[in-house]
C-alpha cells in the first residue's frame, strides 16, 4: 500500500512539473497577410486568419426562421431588462461615494500590480526573430532610395539595441535583409517573429500579483478597523462624562 501510494505521489508530482515546463510559443507572421498561431509541443493552433465557414446552398426553412426570430426577440427582451437594471445600478452607486483616500488606494494597488506584473512578464518572456525581409519600392526612384536609406539605418540602429535586452535575441538562421526595386511601385514586407513563454512563468505572474492584491487588502482592512476604533472612543468618553 506504502510503495503504491508513493508511486501515486511521484506520478502526479511528475505531470505537473510536465504540465509547469510547457512552453507556449506565439508565432506573428505578415507577408501577404497577418497570420497568427500558437504551438504548444507538436500542436499547433491557427488564429489568424480565421478559417470561413462553408454555407450550403439550401434556403433556410421557415419553422428555422421563426426560430431565429423568437431567439432575436427574446435577447431584445433581455437587452432592455439589463439596461434597466444598470441605470438603476448606475443611481445607487451615484448614491454612494467613495472617499478620497479609498481612490487614492486604489489608485496606488492597481499601478503596484500592473508594474509588478509587467516586470515579470519581461522577466520571463521570450522574444525571437526569425525573419525581417523588405524590398524597398514606391514608384518613383528618389523616395525609393531616401525610404531605404532612412530603413536600413533604423535597423542598424534598433536591432543592436533589442540585442542587448535580454528577453531578446536572434535567431541563428534568421534572415535579415533590406532591398529596394526601382520598378515595383509597392513595397514588400516579410516578418516573423516568436514569443514563447512557460506555463510556470504564466504561474508566477499570478501568483505574485495575487499575494500583492492580498497585501493590500489586508492593509487596506486593519487600517479600516484602526479608523472605526478611534472613531468609537470619543464616543465612549462623551457618554462618561455627561454621567459625571
Amino acid at each position: 500500500m506504502k510503495t503504491g501510494a508513493l508511486w501515486t505521489i511521484l506520478i502526479i508530482t511528475a505531470i505537473i512539473v510536465f504540465i509547469a515546463s510547457l512552453k507556449a510559443t506565439v508565432v506573428i507572421s505578415y507577408s501577404d497577410e497577418l497570420r497568427l498561431w500558437v504551438r504548444v509541443l507538436f500542436f499547433k493552433i491557427n488564429i489568424l486568419p480565421q478559417k470561413k465557414k462553408k454555407r450550403g446552398a439550401q434556403s433556410m426553412s421557415a419553422r428555422k426562421a421563426e426560430r431565429i426570430r423568437k431567439k432575436l426577440r427574446k435577447k431584445a427582451e433581455k437587452k432592455k431588462l439589463t439596461a434597466k437594471e444598470k441605470e438603476q445600478e448606475k443611481k445607487a452607486e451615484k448614491g454612494k461615494k467613495k472617499e478620497p483616500r479609498e481612490i487614492v488606494d486604489n489608485i496606488k494597488m492597481i499601478t503596484s500590480l500592473a508594474v509588478l506584473v509587467v516586470e515579470r512578464f519581461f522577466k520571463h518572456l521570450r522574444i525571437r526573430l526569425a525573419r525581417i525581409k523588405i524590398i524597398v519600392a514606391t514608384g518613383d526612384a528618389a523616395s525609393t532610395a531616401v525610404m531605404y536609406g532612412a530603413i536600413t539605418q533604423s535597423l542598424n540602429i534598433l536591432l543592436p539595441l533589442l540585442e542587448s535586452v535580454k528577453c531578446f535575441e536572434k535567431l541563428p538562421q534568421s534572415d535579415i535583409s533590406v532591398d529596394l526595386d526601382y520598378l515595383a511601385e509597392e513595397p514588400t514586407v516579410d516578418i516573423k517573429l516568436m514569443f514563447s513563454l512557460r506555463v510556470w512563468h504564466t504561474l508566477d505572474i499570478g501568483l505574485s500579483a495575487l499575494k500583492t492584491f492580498l497585501k493590500h487588502k489586508f492593509a487596506q482592512m486593519s487600517r479600516d478597523d484602526r479608523q472605526s476604533e478611534a472613531s468609537a472612543k470619543p464616543k465612549s468618553q462623551k457618554k462618561k462624562n455627561h454621567k459625571l
